[in-house]
């Protein structure tokens, strides 16, 4: 990253993603310049876990978006958490649901096309078969939990 700037001051959430930054117009290695560019830090970004001064090579990582603030205070790159089994449930359903909506949609049309020609005898075959169709997909909802 090509910049006029060497520091910043830049805030972090507990997960290590960066919430905030300033630049940092200081000497990083004068304590009062540092401590001072902090204590403005935290005002700024107020649910920051941590606020360092950071260089502008970190800073141009964590800007990225593909690294956190890892452990021992440096860029790492980040990695998604596994989904919760709540979660997976959540996009099993909703998966489930939008084929179901997709079946529905198909059925209904289907009905429409009968009860038009007046095809009694496949209206009866299309509720029957949007019977077991329904059935079905509250079983699979069921059965996801």
């Amino acid at each position: 990253m090509v910049s006029n700037v060497d520091y910043y001051v830049a805030g972090f959430d507990t997960a290590g993603k960066r919430i905030g930054s300033l630049i940092f117009d200081g000497n990083p290695s004068n304590d009062k310049d540092a401590l001072a560019a902090i204590e403005k830090g935290k005002a700024a970004f107020g649910g920051a876990a941590v606020v360092e001064v950071i260089s502008a090579d970190d800073y141009g990582l964590y800007l990225s978006g593909d690294y956190v603030r890892g452990p021992e205070g440096k860029p790492i790159k980040y990695v998604a958490p596994e989904p919760t089994a709540e979660e997976k449930a959540a996009a099993q359903k909703a998966a489930l649901k939008a084929e179901y909506e997709a079946g529905k949609a198909e059925l209904l049309d289907s009905l429409q096309a009968a009860q038009l020609a007046g095809n009694s005898e496949a209206v009866t075959s299309i509720q029957a078969e949007y019977k077991d169709f329904a059935e079905a997909y509250k079983a699979a909802v069921e059965e996801v939990g």
